[in-house]
């Protein structure tokens, strides 16, 4: 977007502000005023209005109304949030055109571009965000653009917070969900949950627990081993929240929470196979295993609030993938080919201790201390029964590897991250200045092996030290043209750290090595990206607060980018090189007409594009950022009314726009595929009576085949896609007791 074209974008959003009424006592609201919404993203609790930032809030009827599992389920709802997906647990997110690619799925240096936080606990894993369920949320958070003061690295681009309920110490109460559905061209499922609140001491001592049980149909079919729905998920978990109110001004709250998600295959399917099939023998099924505790203790100063979390994290994930296509030609025909196993195990200790002041000055502040230390063991195997037989080698003696093994490999990781941050509030009459600052100091140490015949023998060259520090700033002016509306404008730095890249053995890749020797390149260790944000805002309520605007425009400058090179013989690394901007406008538009009707608009318009030649992306300057629609939208309709004294109606109908991808910065690539545009539609309408909810849904009702992934890189990947799931109908049952 050009700069002229900005300027008149922040003078609409300017006049848009400043044409709402001047009067400075706030109007009452009217009897159809839309809910206060009450966010954290500063963490300080303050109305969603009054943040000075691009903020989108799903609350947790909107998560209902969706049927939305996990995070992913959300993408399309929010304004800038795009993903580059690769099947649950294996999704990269991307705000504003920032996006995490290349690399497989386990690797350790695949590092995050978007934050995410389960409350309190930093969870994202570049390729592998973890993906809880939504259940008992009471909102999720998408804060866009760079949060580098407040959430660190990681949060190049932004910060998706899912927000859980908390204990409740004065009220016993629970909820039973219950649903069954069936998927188009695939089987039935469904899935219960429940969550209980229990006031032990009035008062004192409560404890809240949630469990889920999912059973998600499969869809994809064999089509060489007649196997159907192979990609049939089950997912099932535990929630137990125990909050403790010591004293008026002192309380504690302890948090566990068990995840374990497992299925039977990729939901691909291949493009030379008929639709929803695939034609390949290997096993390619998914596992993940996750645990995190949390301690939080809150205490009232008075004058402001302390709050320390400790958290541990740990999680076991096993990704499978087919490699038949690469290897299968290559063994002998009494050799079945398997597939690459590759199991990551990661334990994280974060602690963050954190002061606030909460007075009635002009000025107020939030500072404190973060440190966190992650251990991932990463194995990457190739398991193939029968082939050191049929190949007539010795795997151990002669390539350093154990029997039957024609790859076998490790990363042994630690990761050390401490960091100083702060942001001071200072008002002056109307006009509010930000201030923020993090410094950061990280270190990272790796071990490695490889070994096996496709490695060429055993490998395990020791790698430097990887050290940085730094600071990260961020100023936001705002200023309140009333008590309803209100302009911001900010600039912020965000960043991401570098990192250091396994081995590449000489055995196999050695010609493509002394090219990038010849150009000055090293292959070993590669450094820290960073953004930086410029944005202009506005947001607040009119018509009695029935209505609520809110849009910025932006433009985010992406330096010392972090990409991936590949090379012909299978092997690769990761390098900063390439410049890329990105620019848009977001809104979001809110109404309530009457007691009756709910209406909500959403979408972003933005350009992501190169600034320089990246030679080896094989893209051009101009080129588009792959995965990065110019276009998304969103909107839906809800009608409530009464059907009798004690039973009500509702009806939801939800639209959701996506434009064109590519999967290539250079669309000429051999190696692109266009993805086009889509629409989904989603439908749910029930009836309320008494604690009951009852209703019937339909999501993807036009029974779409839109494709939101795009494979294309043989011989290691064939054509293939990953789709929208398929139709889907179902039932739901809620009880509240």
């Amino acid at each position: 977007m050009p700069p002229k074209t900005y300027t008149r974008l922040a003078l609409v959003l300017s006049s848009v502000g400043m044409l709402m009424p001047t009067t400075a006592p706030a109007q009452e609201a009217g009897s159809n005023a839309l809910e206060e919404i009450v966010v954290t993203a500063r963490k300080r609790s303050e109305s969603v209005l009054d943040v000075p930032i691009s903020i989108n809030v799903i609350s947790e009827q909107a998560i209902e109304r969706l049927g939305a599992e996990d995070f992913t389920d959300l993408l399309t709802s929010v304004p800038s949030l795009t993903a580059y997906e690769n099947g649950p647990g294996r999704t990269r997110l991307s705000i504003r055109g920032i996006a995490n690619g290349g690399g497989n799925d386990n690797d350790t240096q695949n590092q995050e571009t978007v934050g995410i936080y389960m409350d309190e606990v930093p969870i994202s894993m570049g390729a592998m965000n973890p993906e809880f369920n939504l259940f008992d949320l009471k909102r999720v958070e998408v804060l866009r653009g760079p949060q580098g003061t407040l959430y660190g690295a990681g949060s190049l681009a932004g910060t998706v917070r899912l927000v859980s309920n908390q204990p409740d110490l004065s009220e016993f109460s629970g909820k039973v969900d219950a649903s069954v559905l069936s998927v188009a061209e695939g089987d039935q499922g469904g899935g219960i949950k429940g969550l209980i609140n229990v006031p032990i001491i009035p008062g004192k001592l409560a404890l809240r627990a949630s469990s889920y049980f999912t059973d998600t149909p499969g869809y994809i079919d064999n089509a060489l081993t007649g196997e159907s729905d192979l990609n049939r998920a089950l997912s099932r978990g535990l929630k137990l929240s125990t909050l403790y109110q010591a004293t008026d001004d002192l309380s504690a709250t302890f948090t566990f929470i068990n995840h374990d998600y497992t299925d039977n295959g990729r939901p691909e399917d291949l493009d030379r196979a008929p639709e929803l099939s695939r034609d390949f023998p290997s096993f390619d099924g998914y596992d993940d295993e996750m645990q995190l505790y949390n301690l939080t203790i809150n205490y009232n100063l008075g004058w402001g609030e302390l709050v320390s979390s400790t958290s541990y994290f740990d999680r076991f994930v096993v990704n499978r993938r087919s490699l038949d296509d690469l290897f299968g030609a290559a063994l002998p025909p009494t050799v079945i080919p398997n597939e690459l196993v590759d199991s990551t195990d990661t334990e994280t200790l974060v602690q963050e201790i954190r002061v606030s002041s909460d007075n009635d000055g002009r000025l107020n502040w939030t500072a404190g201390v973060y440190f966190d230390e992650r251990d991932t063991f990463y194995l990457n195997t190739f398991p193939v029964p029968g082939a050191d037989a049929a190949l007539g080698i010795d795997s151990p003696s002669l390539y350093g590897a154990p029997v039957d093994n024609l790859f076998w490999g490790f990363d042994d990781l630690t990761v050390k991250t401490a960091a100083i941050f702060g942001e001071v509030y200072y008002d002056i009459d109307r006009w509010t200045i930000t201030l923020g600052m993090r410094y950061f100091d990280w270190e990272q140490d790796i071990d490695f092996y490889q070994s096996g015949l496709f490695n060429g023998g055993s490998n395990s060259d020791p790698r430097p030290t990887g050290e940085e520090d730094g600071v990260n700033p961020k100023l936001n002016v705002s200023y309140d043209v009333n008590d309803e509306w209100l302009i911001f404008g900010q600039a912020a730095r965000g960043f991401r750290y570098g990192g250091i890249n396994g081995a590449i053995p000489e055995a196999v890749c050695a010609e493509e090595l002394a090219e990038v020797s010849r150009q000055g390149g090293d292959t070993r260790f590669f450094d820290s990206d960073s953004t930086w944000n410029y944005e202009l805002g506005t947001k607040g309520s009119f018509a009695d607060g029935a209505m609520t605007l809110s849009a910025t425009v932006f433009s985010v400058q992406w330096s010392d980018t972090q990409t991936q090179r590949s090379f012909e013989c299978g092997f690769g690394f990761r390098e900063n090189v390439g410049e890329l901007t990105s620019q848009g406008i977001e809104f979001e538009y809110d109404a309530r007409f009457g007691d009756a009707l709910t209406f909500t608009l959403g979408g972003a318009y933005m350009k992501a594009e190169l600034d320089q030649d990246v030679p080896n992306l094989g893209a051009l300057e101009g080129d588009k950022a792959p995965f990065v629609p110019e276009l998304t939208l969103n909107t839906s309709l809800e009608y409530q009314t009464p059907l009798s004294p004690t039973l009500d109606s509702y009806t939801w109908v939800n639209a959701q726009y996506v434009d064109e991808r590519s999967t290539e910065f250079d669309l000429e690539n051999s190696n692109n595929k266009l993805m086009d545009s889509y629409t989904l539609v989603n439908f749910r309408t029930g009836i309320v009576w008494d604690r009951m909810d009852i209703s019937l849904f339909i999501n993807n009702l036009t029974d779409s085949r839109a494709v939101v992934r795009a494979l294309g890189r043989p011989p290691f990947d064939p054509d293939a896609r990953i789709r929208v799931q398929p139709r889907t109908i179902g039932v739901s049952l809620r009880a509240f007791f």
